[in-house]
């Protein structure tokens, strides 16, 4: 861990997070209320800046510090929140996890309370009403406070329960070398119901997917199945990872036409709250039912079949959830932040492990490596941002 922060210059998630912060929702919280103009509008914008700015410390809170476990939280330490009436002239104190999260769900309490968001934003790049509610519940839910997540999450679901059915976005590609023709996902590069908010749309190119992860996939999944990859790109004529990398069986994306929403907010994550949460309630049918508002739209047709009314123990339940989860969140920030997540849960966590050339390596729940260094253009010029994975 000591090499990899020392390798780590900087960081997208850490430079972004706050300079949305510092740049766009600090600025406006700091001057919404003096200025003129169109109530409707202000309220609005201030709720954005509100809602945008706990995000962005949910983001990060999640990659740079412990998960969040109750016992604890009051004295793990966490990152900076960086408020509009902060000196930034000053180097910000590091609060702890419990201080970050009540930080979190007192800006979106405020938002939700102001009233000011629209059920619809002009734009997937602005927040909507969906969003508040949304990294209400995703925080919740992080603190292990289930029921009120599921709540939040079934109010943002109440506005906007969407989930775009991958069937309907079918296309075909072409192989360079033999010219043959694949069925492949092909989402065009616009946005699409089921998300909220769609921070940086962005397609999956040169994504590589080990044999375990392929295995962690529900039988059928269409992003699995149907996601082109540069195998099909070569008709299948070699094996991408095992030519050029030495890694045979590994699954290469490859997608210039598809945009996807790999860090906002969306709807399906809002059901896998709702099925978590009634898991942990011992109803199974109802997480059941949650999750395959998911899977009808995710699972190919042909071989999809309903899990509501088939599930009779937890254990079962949870591996379905995982699996759904898994599926859908490939290629996002999510599987990391739910199974850091679980690991505070008896009945969720695990230890990972793959096998690269004959060596198993294993990721355990309690290992240091959940928790991302701070980088050097930040620990240098901010004594008090020591590192959390010490």
């Amino acid at each position: 861990m000591d090499l990899m922060a020392s390798l780590t210059a900087s960081d997208d998630d850490y430079s972004g997070g706050f300079s949305n912060i510092g740049q766009i929702c600090n600025p406006i919280l700091s001057r919404v209320d003096d200025a003129t103009g169109n109530e409707a509008t202000k309220k609005k914008i201030k709720c954005e800046a509100l809602v945008l700015r706990a995000y962005m410390e949910y983001i990060m809170v999640n990659k740079f510090a412990k998960a969040y476990n109750a016992a604890t939280a009051s004295t793990d330490p966490g990152i900076a929140y960086l408020t509009e009436d902060a000196d930034i002239s000053q180097m910000q104190p590091k609060l702890s996890v419990q201080e970050v999260y009540d930080h979190i769900l007192a800006d979106v309490n405020e938002a939700i309370e102001i009233d000011g968001l629209p059920d619809v934003a002009i734009n997937k790049l602005r927040l909507s009403k969906p969003c508040a509610f949304a990294v209400k519940a995703l925080a919740l839910m992080s603190m292990q406070k289930q029921d009120e997540a599921e709540s939040a999450a079934k109010q943002a679901l109440a506005i906007n329960g969407t989930v775009l059915n991958y069937s309907t976005v079918l296309g075909t590609a072409t192989g360079y070398i033999l010219g043959g023709t694949y069925t492949v996902l092909a989402k065009p590069e616009h946005y699409y119901d089921e998300d909220y908010y769609v921070p940086t749309p962005d397609y999956i190119y040169l994504e590589n997917v080990t044999p375990e992860a392929q295995a962690r996939f529900e039988k059928g999944n269409m992003f699995l199945k149907y996601m082109g990859t540069m195998n099909m790109m070569y008709d299948y004529a070699m094996d991408y990872t095992g030519t050029n990398l030495g890694l045979p069986g590994y699954v290469t994306f490859y997608d210039f036409d598809s945009y996807w929403n790999r860090y906002g907010l969306n709807a399906p994550q809002m059901y896998f709250i709702v099925a978590e949460a009634e898991i942990d309630r011992g109803d199974f049918n109802a997480a059941m039912d949650a999750l395959d508002k998911v899977r009808a739209c995710r699972i190919d047709p042909s071989v999809y079949a309903p899990l509501k009314g088939t599930v009779t123990t937890k254990g079962e339940a949870i591996k379905h959830l995982k699996q759904t989860v898994h599926g859908d969140c490939i290629c996002t920030i999510y599987n990391f932040i739910n199974r850091k997540r679980w690991n505070q849960l008896a009945d969720y966590k695990e230890t990972y492990t793959k096998t690269i050339n004959g060596t198993v390596y294993t990721l355990a729940p309690d290992s240091p490596m959940w928790i991302f260094p701070f980088p050097k253009n930040v620990t240098a010029v901010n004594t008090n941002m020591t590192q959390n994975y010490k």
